[in-house]
């Protein structure tokens, strides 16, 4: 390909990202470096002088210089691709946050397409890695559509600022759709004594959490099966060991590996995705749950009275309710207090502190939270209570919520 007609269809590429056509002027300034690193790419590359890597660099270092913005977007899309060529995907993120940076008003759409253009032969794990790029923006809301159920090969995720009619508290994102909410980086008093600074514990990277616990018709669609005692789609799924959801072998290596197990529930989401999905770690779950409150329960309460409006929790309950039945905390999640004990990632130990904390090094049980349905002390369902259990318990009133964690962003 001759290097003019490169240019055009750059200068064509730029226009799908920018959603309009450059100026003439535009085009004119842009079309000497451009052409100038068109040409140093096929004269490196075919010569063995220069890697794509190296390329790659080269055209971020024009793109800094380039006095047309034109110019300069083009450059840092080639530079993007090249990495994304070459293998190197933390510095193809690095090009694509500054890409999207250049233009922050942006199209989440033909953001996509850019990403999915380039991902031709570059290996399924690390799809998800620049996938996930498209969150950039700070979209509040990941959604996960399972419909194609377990005989899927990819689940499609999106992301959306705002709830499609209002709110996700519907059918839909009970049992085809997962629904988590993005939760920003900050600050809290970890456990019980909210007067003790050593317990400060410092969240340093954005997240997504479940909006609802998982679900026995999301569950069943990732997996095939159900092992739930009490029956019902929209009722969270129970019966679910530690083991089962990450893996006894892979999985069972947190905090030295974040690795889990092919044949597991995170295990086959991550394949159907492309994206780390994983238990919250106890930190994760509590700053969570607390949505900047410091009381007992979420919604500023500290009585029984006051957790009966946001669980399921304390005698006389027969079973877990269908989640999302009981109001949810400032930031939108449902059932942080009862219905069903959530598994986070730590072993149970000593709480650990200060930033991103990842609990004990090793143990013999992992950390509950959140009580369950069946409890009859509503101590039990507090923001700060901590239960646990051995890996392989699978109970009746033990399930889990689904996390995310986004690197950098």
């Amino acid at each position: 390909m001759k290097c003019a007609r490169i240019v055009l269809v750059l200068l064509a590429a730029f226009a799908s990202i920018a959603n309009a056509m450059p100026t003439p002027e535009q085009a004119k300034k842009a079309e000497p470096l451009v052409l100038k690193l068109m040409g140093e790419c096929q004269a490196a590359l075919k010569s063995g002088a220069k890697t794509r890597t190296e390329v790659a660099e080269s055209a971020m270092a024009l793109a800094e210089k380039a006095e047309s913005e034109a110019a300069k977007l083009l450059l840092m899309k080639g530079a993007y691709n090249l990495y994304v060529r070459a293998g190197e995907f933390n510095k193809a993120v690095d090009a694509l946050k500054r890409l999207q940076a250049a233009i922050p008003d942006i199209p989440p759409d033909n953001m996509a397409n850019i990403v999915k253009a380039s991902l031709r032969g570059v290996p399924s794990g690390e799809f998800g890695r620049l996938a996930q790029i498209l969150d950039a923006g700070g979209r509040t809301y990941c959604i996960i559509d399972l419909s194609g159920g377990p005989s899927a090969t990819s689940y499609p995720v999106s992301y959306v600022s705002t709830a499609p009619g209002g709110t996700f508290n519907t059918d839909e994102y009970k049992t085809t759709k997962l629904v988590l909410r993005r939760i920003e980086p900050g600050e809290f008093i970890m456990g019980g004594d909210q007067k003790d600074e050593t317990h400060r514990v410092k969240i340093s990277k954005p997240f997504y959490i479940g909006v609802f616990e998982v679900t026995q018709s999301q569950y069943a669609l990732v997996t095939g099966n159900n092992p739930s005692r009490f029956k019902g789609g929209m009722r969270p799924v129970e019966r679910v060991s530690y083991n089962m959801i990450r893996g006894s072998s892979d999985g069972a290596q947190w905090p030295l590996s974040s690795a889990v197990d092919s044949y597991s529930f995170m295990g086959r989401l991550r394949a159907c995705t492309g994206l780390d999905f994983d238990l919250p770690t106890e930190a994760q779950w509590e700053f969570a749950c607390r949505a900047g409150t410091k009381s007992k329960y979420n919604n500023g309460g500290e009585t029984e009275d006051d957790l009966k409006k946001v669980g399921r929790c304390v005698k006389r309950s027969k079973h877990p309710a269908v989640v999302g039945s009981y109001l949810p905390n400032a930031w939108g999640l449902y059932d942080m207090h009862g219905n069903m004990w959530e598994w986070c990632l730590d072993w149970n130990g000593a709480l650990t502190f200060g930033m991103d904390p990842k609990g004990a090094s090793s143990g013999t049980d992992r950390v509950f939270r959140g009580g369950g349905w069946s409890n009859v002390m509503a101590s039990f369902c507090t923001s700060f209570f901590r239960g646990r259990n051995i890996p392989s318990y699978r109970g009746d009133n033990g399930g889990f919520r689904l996390a995310l964690p986004l690197s950098g962003q």
